[in-house]
């Protein structure tokens, strides 16, 4: 008969206690981690989706302030051709009246009329190309329009909600971004911050910014333009001008030289280029002539001024109705502290092992801010931007980073 060992007997329940303690410390320390890391990854996710959304959007700002660059370099390069075209025929002019007293020189006459007819030629091509240069400028500048309309488009609500979108899902496909039913799930007083926070701020990004015709913006495009001009020395020779419409005038242009011959004859150039203040930014005109004026001993003054030669073009007559800058994209409010857009990308998750959905602890969630800023770089050049200057579509200078959230940390 086998006797049972009492000291066994007693050690066996302890084992399995011990064994029982220990599973459920496993248990519960796998799901701590299970819930330590997923809260990390939580995080992650939203700073990943914040900075894309910020990035995505200052891309976008990006695009269109090169793209409104260009419309600016294009219109100018149009009243350029005008300007060159408006020189090259009264210089045609000038020959022109030229030839008519060398003709009875011998040797000198043949070649003067000569160089008028190579002359004549050239302006004849070059003013056909000008035209056609135009017309294909004019399209582009319509390319250049669509093109931001469509940057504007990708910053609507939708479509920056989806560029976050997609970040997020790289990290969980069971994670969410500012879904309305994870925000009701919310402990308060989160909820009603949630709600208030993404209402205000997921618009924004498309309501900061106005879409305006040069010619219904205040004179906003006008002056933008006269700075480009006035800033290049050899732009402002010419295209210097008033921004009016009508008939030249010659004395408020740049091309121009005064010059007297023995206090007895006196000769100027003058050549103007105007801006008429159109609601497409068109309407390129310019004008070039020479004139002559005699002293009078009698009178002991000078007398009024003959022209000698003259040549006059315009975007219209050269390219055809010539629509140039339609519309252009600007910022509706320059933000005072250059910070012009916060996005905010909240993340919530259901918590490892939880039934109930709809229960206010069974979500992980964390909410982080990208913003949206305008800085100058340090070193950008000669023609650099003054840093205390306000924000503008006209600089690519927009970048993304990560803001502290106003609001505090969600559990």
């Amino acid at each position: 008969m086998r006797r049972t060992d009492p000291q066994r007997g007693q050690v066996l329940p302890v084992v399995l206690a011990t064994l029982a303690l220990a599973a459920a410390a496993i248990a519960v320390s796998h799901r701590v981690a299970r819930g330590v890391a997923q809260e990390s990854a939580v995080v992650n996710a939203a700073d990943a989706a914040a900075y894309s959304g910020a990035a995505w959007t200052a891309r976008r700002l990006n695009l269109i302030a090169y793209t409104n660059r260009a419309l600016i370099a294009n219109h100018i390069a149009v009243g350029h051709a005008v300007a060159y075209i408006s020189w090259l025929r009264y210089t045609d002019d000038a020959v022109e009246q030229i030839e008519r007293y060398a003709r009875f020189i011998p040797y000198v006459g043949p070649a003067v009329s000569q160089a008028e007819r190579l002359l004549s030629k050239a302006t004849k091509v070059s003013a056909h190309t000008t035209g056609l240069y135009i017309r294909g400028t004019d399209a582009y500048l319509d390319i250049l329009t669509t093109t931001q309309y469509d940057a504007r488009i990708g910053l609507r609500k939708g479509k920056v909600d989806e560029a976050m979108r997609r970040v997020v899902h790289r990290h969980d496909e069971q994670f969410k971004i500012n879904d309305a039913d994870a925000i009701d799930a919310i402990p308060a007083p989160y909820e009603a911050g949630m709600d208030a926070r993404l209402f205000a701020e997921r618009f924004s990004s498309y309501l900061a910014l106005d879409s305006v015709g040069p010619g219904k913006d205040d004179g906003y495009f006008q002056r933008l333009l006269s700075a480009t001009i006035d800033r290049d020395r050899g732009l402002s020779r010419w295209l210097r001008g008033p921004a009016r419409r009508g008939r030249p005038r010659y004395g408020r242009g740049g091309r121009k030289w005064n010059h007297s011959v023995f206090h007895t004859v006196r000769f100027r150039k003058q050549g103007v280029t105007q801006q008429p203040p159109l609601p497409d930014a068109g309407g390129w005109r310019s004008g070039d002539r020479l004139q002559v004026s005699f002293f009078n001993p009698a009178k002991f003054s000078w007398g009024s001024w003959a022209t000698l030669a003259s040549g006059r073009a315009s975007a219209d007559g050269l390219g055809g109705n010539y629509r140039g800058v339609s519309k252009y994209t600007r910022l509706e409010n320059p933000p005072a502290d250059k910070k012009l857009l916060r996005i905010p990308a909240l993340v919530t998750a259901p918590l490892p092992g939880a039934d109930d959905a709809d229960d206010a602890n069974a979500v992980n969630a964390h909410l982080s801010i990208g913003e949206v800023r305008y800085r100058v770089p340090d070193n950008c050049g000669r023609y650099c931007p003054a840093r205390h200057r306000p924000a503008t579509l006209f600089n690519p200078y927009w970048e993304a980073a990560l803001s502290e959230p106003q609001l505090p940390r969600l559990p």
